[in-house]
């Protein structure tokens, strides 16, 4: 048997004959050589391959070149050029370094977060000391409350890891999940792989069926239609969409789908002013179900690039102006443009909605305003992904269309097992694309 000793401070390891061998410590291809070397502190490569034949009582020793070593350790701001050419590598898009450190600078709960990282970067280490970033996640800080209590949580968002380091990117992953310092650690927007990795951690599904059921209302049913034939794969689908495109048209007339009167105005606001912060003492205070904090400032953060660029639009309900004053708001929404559909249609996200006591008049108003916002500025469909029950059945009576996704993307681990009786149904959530990054 063979033993593989590494001198302190050396680059470089000797295959010793010995009597034992921890089992699983080195793999051997018989007739080949040896492949691989699996040391439990450092990547080892062997240097030449050995015969498995030559490996008799006089091959005394075989030399292994240590080339690196993979490590964790928590993101900094100065990782930031790093972690933009990690997502160009792997085809994740562009990083736009200055957004990225003003996304952590100008979050609002900075002190409530004191002392958890930014996220985590996989580093190969080379034996000359230099380091490359080839895996990172992010670690989103969003402090959300429960019947006036808040609660501590952190969203994963940016996992990216080079192909040939995927063996190591569970280990980003379970970092994130054992992390201290949170209440609750969220993911909200689990890939297929991702998604079979969580669950075969056990870790818990949010319970909210219909968010993986989004909804969405043709706003022009011609391009609406192609859309719908491309995603079938459906040959001559811009041709077809022509007909087809009538046919959904005189349907949805029929239905009613996204159709109806209003019963009281929406309007659009330029700016996130300071009624948001009562409407959000009001909401925040409701019993029962688990909420993203929402005060102006929040809001404000997080939708600072799209208000920015002018890609925000920001639709309120009001009860009727009083002494020439506005009147308090009763519900907001917050619709932004899709920026690369794959289905070759304007789509407009409805990204959030709330309304006051859950109000299903509100919704209502709040849905079918943004409709005909969305539809003013150009949009071919608008979709809500939404599962809390008072919005999903507002939504669901305005007859939308839906499909079922293939995979789940909702998962959270709760370190405090007073919230889980809260936690345990659809009702006591609300999770929507406000709270993913």
């Amino acid at each position: 048997m063979w033993k593989l000793s590494i001198a302190p401070g050396s680059s470089s390891a000797i295959l010793r004959k010995s009597p034992a061998v921890t089992p699983g410590f080195y793999q051997e291809s018989r007739g080949v050589g040896i492949e691989a070397i699996r040391c439990n502190l450092k990547k080892c490569v062997v240097s030449r391959s050995v015969p498995y034949h030559d490996r008799s009582e006089s091959a005394s020793q075989l030399h292994i070149r240590i080339l690196a070593m993979l490590r964790i350790r928590e993101a900094t701001f100065e990782d930031a050029p790093a972690i933009r050419q990690l997502n160009l590598r792997n085809a994740l898009g562009d990083v736009d370094i200055a957004v990225w450190r003003e996304n952590w600078e100008a979050h609002p709960f900075t002190s409530e977060y004191s002392g958890v990282p930014i996220g985590w970067v996989l580093e190969n280490v080379q034996d000359s000391g230099e380091t490359t970033v080839v895996g990172n996640l992010d670690n989103i800080p969003m402090l959300y409350e429960l019947g006036g209590r808040r609660i501590k949580g952190v969203v994963a968002s940016g996992w990216a890891v080079d192909p040939e380091h995927r063996g190591k990117s569970l280990q980003l992953l379970t970092t994130f999940l054992r992390q201290k310092g949170a209440d609750l650690t969220l993911v909200l927007s689990a890939a297929s792989k991702t998604a079979q990795v969580l669950t075969s951690l056990k870790i818990p599904r949010i319970p909210i069926p219909d968010y993986a059921s989004p909804c969405f209302w043709a706003l022009r049913t011609r391009p609406f239609a192609a859309a719908a034939l491309r995603r079938k794969s459906i040959r001559g689908a811009s041709l077809l969409a022509w007909p087809a495109g009538l046919a959904l048209q005189a349907r949805d007339i029929y239905r009613r789908s996204g159709r109806g009167q209003l019963t009281a105005p929406v309007r659009r606001l330029q700016h996130f002013d300071d009624r948001f912060d009562g409407l959000w003492r009001s909401i925040g205070a409701e019993p029962g179900r688990l909420r993203a904090v929402r005060t102006r400032s929040v809001l404000q953060w997080r939708f600072r690039a799209e208000l920015r660029t002018g890609r925000a639009i920001i639709v309120a309900a009001e009860q009727g102006p009083r002494g020439g004053f506005q009147g308090d708001l009763l519900g907001y929404a917050v619709l932004v443009p899709r920026k690369d559909s794959d289905l070759g249609m304007i789509l407009y996200d409805l990204a959030d909605l709330q309304a006051k006591d859950d109000d299903p008049a509100t919704l209502r108003n709040l849905l079918l305003g943004s409709m005909q916002i969305a539809r003013e500025e150009g949009a071919d469909a608008m979709k809500l992904t939404t599962g809390t029950p008072p919005k999903r059945a507002a939504a669901d009576a305005l007859l939308p269309y839906t499909y079922r996704l293939p995979i789940w993307q909702l998962y959270y681990r709760n370190a405090d097992p007073e919230l889980s009786p809260a936690l345990s149904s659809a009702g006591g959530w609300d999770i929507s694309l406000f709270d993913t990054f």
